[in-house]
């Protein structure tokens, strides 16, 4: 009996000493995942170290999602374009977003930059030269938005905080499309994106806007045109859309109820359903023109204002 106790004793023990190096192992490997080989937007590779520290953010993009992974505190500098959440305002500024203030950014010392390329990669060879990690972040559908987030929180040593982040994300957007997978043509309503202005700019295809229409169960009346389109007012008197969009914010930055006025109003629109039927929405301009965790609240909205009963 007394051997069967001390087998048992060194047994439990046995697996006591196993699973602590299990444990200790798996959290070595958590925090020890350093250095990291990644591939950003421009095809370039990134050799990061050491988990960074003290990050920049060259794009409000950037810095939205910097926030949704809770890596804030990490944030030492920001683009003047960067107003969201509120906190942003409290991090100190590096200035435009093209030309980027190299001055500035160094001065800040920063362990990662996050660029969006287009504009900004002229700038970047200079701040690789001089030894500064940067990643270019720059998604153009939400899918891109997506893997984005990911591409960043490895980057930052969090890849499960990313898979949690981007799953929840995938789960709302996989909703919507249940929603509309079997809508016929004649029930999506037909969507016109714009304003007023002697010039009108609507976004077509191979615009986020444009994705994020379609996916939420609507027919964008520009959709046959490709990026942000300059249209005739005439083509919105023809296509005669459902419902007009309006998108407010710094790109246009109007009064809105002039912008309303001004729609209803407008010569040879009186007939177009959407201005009939009163459905002239507002939204918020960063909610379908920034590749962050927000474009999947503007996915919700749009699908939202597309089922609305008249």
């Amino acid at each position: 009996m007394n051997k069967l106790k001390n087998i048992s004793f060194y047994y439990g023990l046995f697996f006591t000493i196993l699973l602590s190096l299990v444990f200790t192992i798996t959290g070595y490997s958590q925090n020890h995942q350093f250095p990291v080989t990644l591939i950003d937007d421009s095809g370039a590779e990134v050799v990061i170290t050491e988990k960074p520290e003290k990050i920049v953010s060259a794009a409000p993009s950037n810095t939205e999602i910097i926030f949704a992974l809770g890596l804030e505190d990490k944030l030492v500098g920001r683009s003047d374009f960067c107003n969201y959440p509120e906190a942003t305002k409290t991090i100190e500024s590096i200035g435009k977003m093209s030309p980027l203030n190299l001055e500035k950014i160094v001065s800040l010392n920063p362990d990662l930059i996050l660029s969006y390329g287009g504009f900004q990669l002229k700038d970047i060879p200079r701040l690789r030269e001089l030894g500064f990690n940067v990643l270019v972040v720059q998604s153009e559908t939400l899918q891109e938005m997506i893997q984005g987030i990911q591409l960043i929180a490895n980057a930052c040593g969090i890849p499960k905080e990313g898979e949690q982040l981007t799953s929840l994300m995938q789960e709302r957007i996989d909703l919507i499309n249940i929603q509309v997978e079997n809508l016929s043509v004649e029930k999506k309503p037909k969507v016109f994106v714009g304003s007023n202005f002697d010039t009108i700019y609507s976004p077509g295809r191979k615009t986020l806007f444009h994705e994020l229409i379609t996916m939420a169960g609507g027919e964008n009346i520009v959709g046959h045109l490709r990026g942000w389109a300059k249209i005739n007012p005439e083509l919105v008197a023809q296509k005669e859309p459902d419902i007009i969009i309006i998108p407010s914010g710094i790109m246009n930055p109007e009064e809105i109820s002039k912008i309303k006025q001004d729609i209803i109003t407008h010569p040879g629109w009186s007939h177009v359903p959407a201005i009939k039927n009163n459905r002239i929405y507002a939204v918020n301009e960063d909610l379908f023109y920034r590749a962050g965790p927000r474009l999947v609240d503007g996915l919700e909205l749009l699908y939202e204002i597309f089922t609305e009963k008249e």
